[in-house]
C-alpha cells in the first residue's frame, strides 16, 4: 500500500479545481474557438472644417467588414501597405478647386501595432484621391 501525503493530495485537488474553473473561459476565447483575431481594425473619420457633422465608419480586416462602404477594397489597400494609410498610393482623377477643408483620421491597429493617421485636405475629393480613392469614400 502506498502512502500519499496530505500536501500532495491537496495540491492535486487544487490543480484539478483550477483547470476546471479555467476550462469554460479558455473555450470561450476567440483563439480557442478557432476564430483568429482580425488583422486590422480602424475607426475612420471625415470631419468637415465648416462645423458640420463628421462622418465615421469602422473597418475590420481579416475578415473584412465593418460599416465601411467597401471593406474588401479598403482592406486590400491596407494589406499592400502593412496597415499604413500614408503608404497607400494616390488615385488618379480630377477634383474641383473648391476650398472646403476636411480633416481625415484613421485610428486603430494592424497586426497588433497601433496606427494613427491624420491629415487636412482642401476638400473631400482631394482627401479621397490622396488616400487611394477607397479608404475615406464612405
Amino acid at each position: 500500500m502506498r502512502f500519499r501525503s496530505p500536501i500532495r493530495a491537496r495540491a492535486g485537488w487544487l490543480a484539478a479545481a483550477c483547470v476546471a474553473a479555467l476550462a469554460p473561459l479558455l473555450a470561450a476565447s476567440p483563439a480557442a474557438a478557432g476564430t483568429p483575431a482580425p488583422t486590422g481594425s480602424y475607426l475612420l473619420k471625415v470631419t468637415p472644417q465648416d462645423g458640420t457633422a463628421a462622418r465615421t465608419a469602422t473597418l475590420t480586416c481579416g475578415p473584412d467588414g465593418g460599416t465601411h462602404a467597401d471593406p474588401a477594397a479598403a482592406c486590400a489597400q491596407l494589406r499592400r501597405t502593412g496597415g499604413r494609410v500614408e503608404g497607400i498610393p494616390e488615385s488618379q482623377g480630377a477634383c474641383t478647386l473648391e476650398y472646403a477643408p476636411v480633416r481625415v483620421s484613421a485610428t486603430g491597429t494592424w497586426q497588433g501595432r497601433q496606427y494613427r493617421y491624420e491629415r487636412t485636405y482642401p476638400n473631400r475629393c482631394a482627401a479621397v484621391r490622396a488616400t487611394g480613392g477607397v479608404l475615406f469614400a464612405f
